[in-house]
């Protein structure tokens, strides 16, 4: 049998926090441990009459021999047809509740109404959960999202082609959107551009913080214009499969101001500098430790803001950066880099970039469009 994850290390994670079942609830760990399966009329929307749909995706300690998927009856015939490695699918009717009850009676008949489980706390509603202690009072319920965290530290394969074909899209509907703008557009329009340019790589979109001009708000409006001399920022997110990608690029409607060409030199600079110190074996603290240096040097310094971050299927996942970490990096990590300089009278300079751990260093992820995009 192939899983979709390291079978070792979800043996090895499990044993050392002494969990007999781990359940998988939130959308983005039940698609990881499936393979890539949600049921697809919940895909943008889980809400359902007065509940919501959820699915729980249970692995026994050394038993994923008895693993099973609880979900909607309808969903039995797409669960079969994806082709899961799962081997039991056990229906529930609609609703937090009557899936809680499945998943009850799936516990005691494995035997382990005893023992340590864990759950996503931070994806489980609250009357499930109330269900599940009642019926279950001898189970000791541990929180499944470090856990699980850390199983999808490092990216398959197959993850890391999902991972570059989100980044190189999103980055290419960055430079189109900036194509397609002109002097006064409104940044809410920008947003409602985006949107399409998304839609047409099928990417899935989820946010656009967009930022036109001295000021430094961010959130799309049909109030703040792009204006001609003026920088802007889109720093966008997108996803395919559940995986992330989070970029941002810079444009100016004519020529940029000197200073503002600076600054934007400047997070360049700083970006390439963190980048040519990723490498296996470098700890992330260096990496955030560089930065917070790099960023320092300049007579402007006092605007920056710097930051590292895991990313894959939920943003700021493991590896987790600061400057007390001594967490070593390995082959298969991503990380996103930001560099930001908030100037008054320039605006909010930003660039976002994502690379990918490799054997001997990194690779670049979505990186078109990183020099000045300059609409005339």
């Amino acid at each position: 049998m192939e899983y979709p994850f390291d079978v070792q290390k979800l043996e090895k994670l499990m044993e050392s926090s002494g969990i007999s079942l781990l359940i998988a609830n939130s959308r983005h760990n039940v698609r990881y441990l499936s393979n890539g399966y949600y049921y697809h009329f919940h895909t943008y929307s889980d809400r359902m009459r007065a509940s919501r749909y959820i699915a729980f995706l249970g692995l026994p300690r050394n038993r994923l021999q008895e693993s099973f998927f609880v979900g909607r009856k309808e969903e039995r015939e797409p669960f079969r047809e994806s082709h899961i490695w799962v081997p039991h699918f056990l229906e529930a009717i609609r609703g937090v509740q009557p899936s809680v009850e499945v998943l009850v009676t799936r516990i005691q008949q494995l035997g382990l109404d005893k023992g340590s489980i864990a759950i996503e706390f931070p994806y489980f509603p609250a009357d499930g959960f109330q269900a599940l202690a009642s019926r279950l009072p001898w189970v000791t319920w541990v929180d499944a999202t470090p856990l699980l965290n850390e199983l999808r530290a490092i990216k398959r394969p197959e993850e890391q082609r999902i991972i570059r074909e989100a980044y190189s899209k999103v980055a290419q509907s960055i430079l189109r959107t900036f194509q397609q703008c002109r002097d006064g557009i409104s940044t809410l329009e920008i947003e409602q551009i985006l949107r399409k340019e998304m839609a047409q790589e099928g990417v899935s979109f989820l946010f656009a913080l967009i930022c036109a001009g001295p000021g430094f708000s961010r959130a799309p409006s049909p109030h703040i214009r792009w204006k001609q001399g003026e920088i802007l920022h889109i720093d966008a997110g997108g996803e395919i499969g559940d995986y992330v990608a989070d970029i941002c690029r810079m444009g100016c409607l004519g020529k940029p101001s000197s200073k503002a060409e600076v600054l934007h030199a400047a997070c360049l600079e700083v970006q390439n500098g963190v980048r040519s110190l990723v490498r296996p074996g470098v700890s992330c603290g260096e990496l955030v430790s560089a930065g917070h240096r790099l960023a320092s040097q300049y007579e402007f310094s006092s605007y920056a803001r710097f930051v590292v971050h895991g990313i894959g299927m939920v943003p700021y996942e493991p590896p987790e950066c600061t400057l007390q970490s001594t967490r070593p990096l390995e082959a298969g990590m991503v990380l996103s880099i930001e560099t930001d300089f908030l100037h008054p009278g320039i605006g909010h300079v930003k660039i976002e970039d994502a690379v990918l751990v490799t054997d001997t260093g990194y690779e670049g992820l979505g990186d078109a469009g990183r020099e000045f995009q300059i609409i005339r």
